[in-house]
């Protein structure tokens, strides 16, 4: 572990560096051409060498070897909902496995929605017709239930009307 986490700091250090010199390397480009990219380069390679400059390099290696090696440990186990850097196989081996999408754990286990019958198709339809008629008997123009009627009124006259069809 300490020998991956060495190299990983390491990488990060000259990620820093590197991108702190290309950056001024960029902007001396945009404001002085070659030659003041050329200077820029030069004075970001000097800043690099202060105090200041190491500092800086190191408390971004720092960083971003923590965020990278110091991450969540699965070997209990764990869900996890988001991207995560995670440490698998620590304990030995370990399964990754997707609960949604094509590679999914879950999708054998989820019946598929069945098609309803023929006969059960029409029998909807035929409660959905008695319903329709139920509540153009037992309601206002303007949709309201007329007085002293109640949905449990307009399912009992749906379901009479039904077995009349």
């Amino acid at each position: 572990m300490a020998v991956k986490k060495s190299t990983v700091k390491n990488f990060y250090r000259a990620l820093a560096a590197s991108a702190y010199v290309a950056g001024a390397t960029a902007a001396g480009l945009a404001l002085g051409g070659p030659p003041g990219a050329a200077a820029a380069a030069s004075a970001a390679t000097a800043q690099l060498a202060t105090p200041l400059g190491v500092t800086a390099v190191e408390l971004a290696a720092e960083t971003g070897t923590e965020y990278a090696v110091g991450s969540e440990k699965m070997a209990m186990g764990g869900l996890v909902m988001e991207p995560t850097f995670a440490m698998i196989g620590e304990a030995g081996p370990e399964m990754v496995i997707p609960l949604t999408g094509s590679g999914a754990l879950m999708s054998p286990l989820v019946k598929p929605k069945r098609s309803r019958s023929r006969s059960a198709r029409a029998a909807d339809k035929k409660l959905s017709k008695a319903f329709k008629m139920a509540n153009s008997k037992l309601r206002l123009k303007n949709g309201q239930l007329r007085k002293g009627k109640t949905q449990r009124d307009v399912a009992r006259m749906a379901q009479r009307l039904r077995k009349k069809m």
